[in-house]
């Protein structure tokens, strides 16, 4: 397993653990719009991942 396969999954680890703690300390609006946010903060976390592994190369 390669340093950014491991990166990868503790990045989403974490961002998913993030979320659902989020999502269960909110109100029904706060919840309603943190699901509309979730899906880009994970493309971008990916992202950042990409970044970070295309340095470390």
């Amino acid at each position: 397993m390669s340093i950014s396969s491991v990166a990868k999954g503790i990045s989403v680890g974490l961002t998913a653990g993030a979320i659902a703690f989020a999502v269960a300390n909110a109100t029904a609006r706060e919840k309603r719009d943190l699901k509309k946010s979730a899906g880009r903060a994970l493309r971008a976390i990916g992202d950042i991942v990409e970044e970070v592994g295309e340095i470390l190369r």
